[in-house]
């Protein structure tokens, strides 16, 4: 059977949630090529899931495959992308934050046919935004409420001296554009990224971070306002079962986006498309 080849970047939460789904046999996609700072937690991916792969460094991995999944963390996802454009590469981007200051990689990408795909991650409606966008938005409000273990060690807590693991009620913490949401939780609010390079922009979409000691769940809300009129989503996320930090969403968007081009892959070469 046909199988499109795919090499992981970053061996962690998701890349395991990628192996099960893998291992159900459902997705015509093998992962063949491991590339991790920690040689260590790649070995482990490999030995865990008893995966024909080879570990890697980046530009090996890319020439081993079909297709790239990032999902490591944003600091990698410029190497990432230039590396896909060097060697005309597809890719998944996990890690959306890592694309907010590089719209150039993005325009190159578009210009020399590399398809950087963004998933829909821990939300919903980014399909009625993107069709929004053609009569324009003027106002895009994301408000993400998550437990504070979902939130606690991100950078703007710390650097703010913000405890939110002995709160006793809901409380903001943050307010801001999605770009610097993106760098205050730079693991926490991959949402923000997605919405923002889907609709008005980093520097326009509005963010509000609130950590509620009650909340069971992580859930982001969005409000649009264009020429179209308004647009209201509520998601509510179980954390994921790896990660309290991220979404289970998150990784199932992962599984859907791999599924959706392994089977496009799969077709365009048995001449279906």
């Amino acid at each position: 059977m046909l199988k499109m080849k795919v090499g992981l970047v970053g061996c962690g939460n998701i890349g395991a949630d990628l192996c099960i789904a893998l291992q159900r046999g459902t997705i015509p996609a093998e992962i063949v090529a491991l590339t991790d700072i920690d040689d260590a937690r790649a070995r482990k991916l490999l030995n865990s899931f008893g995966l024909n792969a080879v570990i890697c460094d980046l530009d090996e991995n890319m020439t081993a495959v079909d297709f790239v999944v990032e999902c490591a963390q944003p600091s990698v996802v410029e190497s990432v992308v230039a590396a896909a454009i060097r060697h005309q590469r597809d890719c998944l981007i996990m890690s959306v934050g890592g694309l907010m200051d590089h719209p150039d990689l993005i325009a190159e990408a578009r210009e020399k046919g590399v398809d950087i795909r963004i998933p829909s991650g821990a939300i919903s409606g980014l399909d009625g935004i993107r069709a929004a966008m053609e009569a324009g938005l003027h106002h895009v409000m994301l408000t993400t409420r998550k437990p504070p273990k979902g939130l606690s060690g991100a950078p703007y807590l710390i650097e703010n001296e913000i405890d939110v693991d002995n709160l006793t009620d809901a409380k903001v913490v943050f307010e801001g554009s999605a770009r610097e949401a993106c760098k205050a939780f730079p693991h926490n609010v991959n949402v923000a990224a997605a919405l923002s390079l889907t609709g008005i922009g980093p520097d326009e979409t509005m963010v509000r971070v609130i950590a509620d000691p009650r909340a069971t769940s992580n859930t982001h809300e969005i409000v649009v306002e264009g020429a179209f009129g308004m647009l209201k989503t509520v998601t509510e996320n179980l954390a994921s079962p790896r990660n309290p930090k991220s979404s289970y969403l998150a990784s199932l968007s992962a599984v859907a986006e791999l599924r959706a081009v392994a089977s496009q892959f799969v077709a365009h070469h048995q001449g279906l498309v």
